[in-house]
């Protein structure tokens, strides 16, 4: 269950918290400010997940990014994510799998692209990776200000969305 932002926050508590797509649906789309824009993000996500569900069943997805957090002064762009996958689940799949696993990863750039028409900003790392794991806890675990610079003291919570 997604907890309540404490008083007078507009991102969730410091920490990991499990989530269910319709759980995000339901907070971050329908009860958020900017309504319209999420429901695209959101449905672009969601198709996003479906795909890379059907090629990794046993992926976990850490979301985060101004899309699960309820902002005042911008529509997110897209979603925050990244995909916790075990090396033997990458190892064992197919090629013809692995050819539709690959586009659906942020290309660095210039030009950096993202999948689903920029809709989710979407990066890979290995479970069991203790470095790569620190890395993405930290990253999803800074706050932002509507200038986009660091809120110093300051750690903001993140989902995770399981199988």
């Amino acid at each position: 269950m997604i907890p309540a932002f404490e008083d007078g926050a507009w991102y969730l508590p410091q920490g990991l918290h499990a989530a269910t797509l319709d759980e995000i649906e339901e907070r971050f789309v329908v009860a958020a400010p900017f309504s319209d824009r999420r429901r695209v993000v959101f449905d672009g996500f969601r198709l996003w997940h479906e795909i890379i569900t059907s090629i990794v069943p046993d992926a976990r997805f850490w979301v985060d990014g101004g899309f699960v957090t309820h902002k005042p002064w911008a529509a997110p762009s897209d979603v925050d994510v990244t995909v916790m996958l075990r090396p033997d689940d990458l190892n064992n799949l197919t090629d013809d799998e692995q050819q539709r696993l690959a586009p659906m990863f942020t290309a660095p750039g210039p030009p950096r692209q993202q999948p689903m028409s920029g809709l989710v900003d979407a990066f890979i790392c290995l479970r069991g990776n203790v470095d790569n794991t620190l890395y993405w806890r930290e990253h999803w675990s800074t706050v932002l200000d509507q200038n986009r610079e660091k809120v110093t003291g300051t750690r903001k919570g993140f989902l995770e969305v399981k199988p």
